[in-house]
């Protein structure tokens, strides 16, 4: 889309400011060209098409060049597209023109001056019939029809310039669609609504192999594998909501791997349930955050700002605090399943927390003083910076946590910053998630160290695209991207949205402070290069921007390997999602969210810029690569890729991940199934007559497949030729089945121990 003048703007209020209307007026010139023709019958007498206009040029010619009497410009030669595929061979770009040429000549020179005839006559609406018809063979044969549901006209001009034919939505022209075909084609002009309708109409009974439709849409046109921007997946693992980006977060460890695959995710909890276990994790997680909260606040404070001769907090307080954080340093070195298991705490220990929440309370929020002398503060804070350093190097996630114990809670399954509100009391957080189990709420810690930018808070909108084929899942990065800003500037005294939520949804409802930093935009947004500008400006390190960009990379790779188990894996199917991200003080890429209908409309000067062309070159990936392995791409670069399709014969191929060699369907993790469980579940339920024999047939070594025999076969074969060599040949009856042995606990206990045994 080609960025309008200020000029063309509809006013300073309007939300599409940078809305091109030459398209719209170019269709309105088009569609009134038929008025213009009968004012033309009615006030004068034209000259017949074929004398020459003085200048040696036929007015035929004129007409075919569209600059005749109507003086339009609709039909030229020029732009009219080639469409190949023609069976026939005899179809000419120019053909349109000629045949309008020759229609409105025979019509003008064989009607009297002073009768008002039809615009068309018959013979005429039957050659475009024709002409319309051939196009949407060629069309049909060459898998070039499309719909687009909503204002994406990017992809439409994307597509028509490739010579594709629209087969319009119910809602798209509504008024014309019912018009008939007769009438449509008497008003039918090269690119205007009416020839777009009268196409959709000879196409109604097409299915479409290109489809861009909204999330909660029925999939249409399924049997023949159109370009589908959906890829669906369970709700556990969708990671477009909030729910399933938690699921996500869950699976990604199975698939970790540094520098390639790795997911940077603020700690989580689902509060909406009932489920009390996890309800119990957060509490104890809350408690400790206080406990580090507490150690911040004494390692960044002077003692002398601390103490007092009539303080009210005693150094018990800060000995709490230092043996939970040192707890937590010794879990986190030698973690264990018992370290994992949430235990209920005794009466003496809840005494315990409750004076500590209450005392750390005081000091952290009304800066409240401790009874002791400075040199016993000057050495809790020592010993606070190294347990602090200690914890901070086994969960880099720490690094993100500030001293005021802050949690974001967000709706599982609304977006645009609905329903999100920011506590700090535990109270008021279990309550609220009670108050709105409906909800599905999702407690979350929010980042209280973000990095920020003239002391305000930003985020960065980065596209990503997952394309499928027949055998792989790619994964595409676009090069480009931008930042959004809050309006005001950050602060954690104040936690209205206005402040923390810096997604254009929710700031686009509030003015920008006035004492704000005059070197951020007044629309809230950046460019990729004015950041970088940034970077440089305050000194970052070299590379910063390429260690952020890898970041994006290995979070996102991290996310679609882990709900990829739960993904349906449709020929065709890709979709474009939007990826926000924050920054920490050290320059470490942090995931928040992942939207599957981003908002890709020209809202600001950067967006206008960006978006249209993101759709460009997401049409480029999706419909051009196929077919020509060396089209370009734009500013997408294909950063991963996974081969789905498993081999299962004799060479057994397993996957081949982005060079890295790894089988992700054959021994996958389930979710709710451990692979322990699975184990003896598939154990005992094959376990034979004796327990000899089931040990006997597993030193069996592994029959190999033979070519064109089931492995089910080969192996009865193998076990009919052993019994054919040791007994006599007895046909076997096929309701003699021998019942399975129903073993004691003991024996059953015995057995899962030497098949779970390590080796």
């Amino acid at each position: 889309m080609t960025q309008s003048a200020p000029g063309g703007f509809s006013g300073p209020g309007n939300r599409n400011r940078y809305y091109n209307p030459v398209s719209k007026i170019q269709s309105l010139i088009h569609n009134l060209d038929a008025e213009l023709v009968q004012l033309c019958k009615q006030c004068s007498v034209p000259k017949p098409l074929t004398t020459n206009n003085g200048s040696g040029t036929s007015y035929a010619h004129n007409y075919a060049h569209g600059t005749g009497p109507l003086g339009s410009g609709t039909i030229t030669s020029s732009n009219i597209p080639m469409h190949g595929g023609f069976s026939s061979g005899q179809y000419r770009p120019e053909s349109i023109g000629n045949l309008l040429a020759r229609a409105r000549s025979s019509s003008l020179t064989a009607r009297p001056p002073t009768t008002s005839s039809p615009m068309a006559p018959d013979a005429h609406k039957r050659q475009m019939r024709n002409v319309y018809r051939t196009r949407v063979i060629d069309a049909y044969r060459n898998r070039r029809i499309f719909t687009v549901y909503g204002n994406y006209h990017t992809v439409r001009r994307a597509l028509m310039r490739r010579g594709w034919l629209e087969k319009l939505p119910a809602a798209r022209h509504a008024k014309l669609q019912n018009m008939s075909e007769d009438a449509l084609l008497e008003h039918a002009r090269r690119g205007n609504d009416y020839e777009a309708v009268v196409i959709s109409k000879m196409i109604n009974h097409f299915p479409a192999f290109f489809i861009w439709q909204g999330k909660g849409q029925r999939d249409l046109c399924a049997e023949v594998r159109p370009f589908r921007n959906r890829v669906r997946r369970s709700q556990f693992l969708d990671f477009s909501t909030k729910v399933g980006l938690v699921g996500c977060a869950e699976q990604e460890r199975w698939y970790r791997e540094d520098g390639v695959c790795g997911m940077s995710y603020p700690r989580f909890y689902r509060l909406g349930g009932n489920n009390l276990e996890e309800r119990m994790a957060f509490i104890e997680d809350y408690q400790q955050t206080q406990a580090r909260s507490l150690l911040l606040y004494v390692k960044e404070h002077h003692p002398s700002e601390m103490i007092s001769d009539t303080g009210t907090i005693s150094s018990t307080t800060i000995d709490f605090a230092l043996a939970k954080v040192k707890k937590m340093v010794r879990q986190a070195e030698h973690y264990s399943l018992d370290d994992a298991r949430i235990k209920p705490p005794t009466p003496a220990e809840i005494v315990e927390n409750q004076t500590f929440m209450v005392q750390s309370t005081d000091v952290l929020k009304s800066n409240a003083k401790f009874k002791i002398s400075e040199k016993v503060m000057a050495e809790y804070a020592r010993l606070a910076g190294i347990y602090l350093d200690q914890i901070e190097s086994l969960r880099p996630d720490y690094r993100w946590d500030g001293s005021r114990n802050l949690w974001i809670l967000k709706p599982g399954y609304q977006s645009r910053g609905i329903g999100i509100v920011i506590r700090s009391s535990l109270d008021d957080i279990l309550q609220w998630t009670s108050n709105n189990q409906n909800k599905k709420y999702i407690v979350q810690k929010y980042i209280e160290r973000p990095l920020l930018v003239y002391r305000t808070k930003f985020d960065i909108r980065q596209y990503m695209l997952l394309t499928i084929t027949e055998t792989k899942v790619s994964i595409w990065m676009y090069r480009d991207c931008y930042l959004r800003f809050s309006s005001q500037e950050f602060t954690m005294d104040d936690l209205r949205e206005s402040i923390h939520l810096t997604n254009n949804s929710v700031q686009k409802r509030y003015k920008n402070k006035q004492n704000r930093d005059t070197r951020l935009p007044k629309h809230n947004m950046w460019s990729l290069d004015q950041f970088k500008s940034h970077l440089h400006h305050v000194g970052a390190p070299d590379g910063t921007w390429t260690k952020i960009y890898n970041g994006f990379k290995q979070n996102l790779v991290a996310v679609v390997m882990a709900s990829i188990d739960e993904t349906e894996l449709v020929q065709n199917a890709f979709e474009l999602y939007g990826c926000d991200f924050m920054v920490d003080e050290h320059y470490n890429p942090i995931l928040i969210e992942i939207n599957s209908t981003p908002d890709l409309s020209p809202s600001t000067e950067i967006t206008a810029r960006i978006c249209p062309m993101a759709l460009k070159d997401c049409i480029r990936v999706v419909v051009d690569l196929p077919k020509n392995s060396s089209a370009g791409t734009g500013l997408f670069e294909r950063v991963f890729e996974v081969n789905y399709s498993i081999n299962k014969g004799s060479d057994g191929k397993p996957l081949e991940l982005n060079g890295t060699q790894m089988t992700l369907f054959e021994n996958l993790p389930k979710m709710r199934n451990s692979p322990r469980t699975r184990l003896l579940r598939k154990i005992l339920n094959n376990v034979k007559t004796s327990n000899s024999r089931k040990l006997d047939k597993a030193k069996e070594p592994q029959i190999k497949p033979i070519k064109g025999i089931p492995i089910k076969s080969a192996r009865k074969k193998k076990v009919d030729s052993k019994a054919s060599s040791s007994a006599p040949s007895v046909q076997p009856s096929s309701h003699n089945v021998s019942p399975k042995t129903i073993l004691n606990p003991t024996t059953r206990e015995n057995l899962a121990l030497q098949y779970t045994a390590p080796k």
